[in-house]
């Protein structure tokens, strides 16, 4: 590619991520699409169907602006699958716009997933009531992604996404859309049958239907169903015989055409000790991140939940609590039944001072970071993925980025080098062990580190740099 065109891609490139955001620009466009610029025509080539429709849906006016303020033409962006055109024209029709963070749908489930004209069907007798539903949550950058295949499974179970790995950390909404899919196929198709459990109970019913001679039950229970939903599959880690059990299952009904939908607190690929063969099966499957929402979806999820519970917030003490409780939905939700108490135990508005008090205990800058928001802090600030971390790459940028990490997770968290080992790819504990040692000589000598980036060679003090990372970590997510 000539030096102008692979300068006005860039130009694209940086345009689209300054109107869309870093979260969503790197979701749909940093992985799943490839652009390609000849003329006054932009090609957008994506993996699927579904990213080409999304990203007609969603970005199409963004792409179009920035190819017109790059080029200074009238641009032609055509969307483009497995090198067929998908779409085209100058002037694409947009659908809709996704805003920043969004309660889904006000009709309710039966309304939003059938045809029009027909009726909400009534649940079948002795199905399960899951708390988790669709329309009730709360989407914005940071699980918009994880939303629209949850949405997709429910209208085309089986066909748009055929198996799903759902991987974030805890609280972040995984069993809200595991219980959401049930529940949307509940109303969409009431003739398919769906299996809900965590991965703890299937562990458990496994044991007991092997003690009991029951085997052949347990299987035909799990394997006749069109849905499979089990979260938390992380609990298999180190059980060998349950992971053996699972992984037939999973043949099963993917031999069969149904689907299954699974959650996880890490990728498949990250999850210690599972076996080589259900991993690959795993990575077979849509994996798609959950994050930790940002400041405008954690307030949005606030001034709902307060709304449900009665309980009157003013914008104010709302602002507050988003900035300051920043790691996940659950701990929000226990900020809040913190404040309704309060409220229920004065008889009064909830002032900003008591706010204060109330959610002090929860205030990320006073909570040790997790491992896993160590490395994503140090990937993006070295520009690289979390799988590369994770990986055997020897490149010096990885190699960097992954010593930091492992650095300052040993200094912040309880970790062993061992877990530290198995949580970075099943690093061995003498990698582990020289990464550390490696960055904590540079620290005693006063040393620094330098790296290439696309600005050019960087060179810091890694005291600096470690400061730089910890202050940011200590503050946390807030979005603000």
């Amino acid at each position: 590619m000539d030096s102008p065109v692979a300068e006005r891609l860039c130009a694209i490139r940086a345009k689209m991520q300054d109107r869309i955001g870093a979260n969503r620009y790197r979701t749909w466009f940093s992985g799943c699409a490839e652009l390609l610029l000849d003329g006054e025509r932009l090609d957008v080539t994506v993996p699927n169907a579904f990213v080409g429709d999304w990203i007609t849906s969603n970005f199409m006016p963004h792409l179009v602006a920035a190819a017109r303020d790059v080029i200074g033409a009238e641009p032609r962006v055509e969307i483009r699958i497995d090198g067929a055109q998908r779409a085209a024209g100058p002037t694409p029709v947009v659908r809709r716009e996704v805003p920043e963070a969004r309660a889904v749908g006000t009709q309710p489930a039966a309304d939003a997933m059938l045809l029009p004209g027909a009726r909400a069907p009534r649940r079948p007798a002795g199905r399960p009531v899951l708390r988790g539903q669709l329309e009730s949550f709360v989407v914005g950058p940071s699980n918009e992604l994880a939303f629209a295949v949850a949405t997709a499974v429910v209208r085309s179970p089986g066909a748009a996404f055929k198996h799903v790995v759902i991987h974030g950390g805890c609280g972040l909404g995984k069993t809200h859309l595991l219980q959401g899919i049930c529940n949307g196929l509940t109303h969409a198709h009431p003739e398919l049958k769906w299996c809900y459990l965590s991965g703890e109970e299937f562990t458990n019913e496994y044991i007991y239907a092997l003690k009991a001679g029951r085997t052949d039950g347990f299987r035909a229970r799990f394997r006749s169903v069109d849905l499979l939903v089990i979260d938390d599959i992380h609990f298999f880690a180190n059980k060998t015989a349950t992971q053996s059990e699972f992984l037939h299952t999973f043949n099963a009904i993917d031999a069969s055409g149904k689907t299954v939908a699974l959650s996880s607190d890490a990728h498949p690929r990250h999850i210690a000790t599972l076996s080589e063969p259900l991993v690959n099966r795993l990575l077979a499957a849509t994996v798609v991140p959950i994050e930790p929402p940002d400041f405008t979806t954690r307030r949005e999820i606030l001034r709902r939940r307060a709304a449900a519970m009665q309980c009157e917030l003013s914008g104010e003490v709302l602002d507050y609590v988003a900035r300051h409780v920043s790691r996940n939905v659950r701990e929000l939700e226990g900020a809040l039944y913190k404040l309704a108490a309060y409220a229920s135990l004065t008889r009064e508005p909830i002032r900003l001072d008591v706010a204060r008090r109330a959610v002090d205990e929860y205030v990320a800058a006073g909570q040790p970071p997790r491992a896993s928001e160590i490395e994503r802090m140090v990937a993006l600030h070295f520009n690289v993925t979390r799988d590369a971390l994770c990986s055997k790459s020897r490149d010096r940028v990885v190699t960097l980025a992954r010593a930091v990490a492992l650095y300052l997770v040993r200094k912040h968290t309880n970790m062993s080098f061992p877990e530290m080992g198995r949580a970075l790819g099943n690093k061995k504990h003498s990698t582990v062990l020289m990464a550390v040692r490696r960055i904590q000589d540079l620290v005693d000598r006063d040393g620094a580190v330098t790296w290439k980036t696309s600005a050019g060679t960087r060179e810091v003090p890694v005291r600096r740099l470690l400061d730089e990372l910890e202050q940011r970590l200590l503050r946390g997510p807030s979005g603000s």
